[in-house]
């Protein structure tokens, strides 16, 4: 199977990016909302703002619903970040595994790695006299 690697490395950093910019744009709109809850009125004092906000009979408030939302966008934020770094690392990896395959195939390449790992043994050289002209 033929991978084109800059294109998934490219594709991995963009959704990287677009989970950084995802949340940027949720911590906007949460400081946008943050000033408003006061409005939606006082539950140590208020019986409909403490049902609204608390909730009833099992059934949950704004709060927790607020609360809810703001950790699912948070992990959904974080979650994009981390399958575009995945994304990179896998592209990563199968060039890896092919440079890997690719050697064990060719022998010539295999040969030229076996050379290049030679310690300390000895190096023929020619002995066959050179004339000059």
């Amino acid at each position: 199977m033929e991978i084109d690697h800059a294109s998934m490395e490219s594709s991995g950093e963009t959704i990287h990016t677009e989970g950084g910019e995802f949340g940027q744009s949720v911590s906007r709109l949460r400081a946008q909302l943050e000033p408003l809850i006061s409005y939606f009125g006082n539950p140590a004092s208020d019986e409909a703002a403490q049902i609204f906000r608390r909730g009833e009979d099992g059934h949950p408030g704004f709060d927790s619903a607020y609360e809810d939302l703001s950790t699912a966008l948070n992990n959904l934020g974080e979650a994009y970040k981390h399958i575009g770094s995945a994304v990179v690392a896998m592209s990563t990896n199968v060039k890896a595994a092919d440079w890997a395959d690719m050697v064990d195939t060719n022998a010539y390449v295999n040969d030229l790695i076996e050379l290049s790992q030679r310690e300390n043994d000895e190096i023929s050289v020619p002995t066959t006299p050179v004339e000059q002209s």
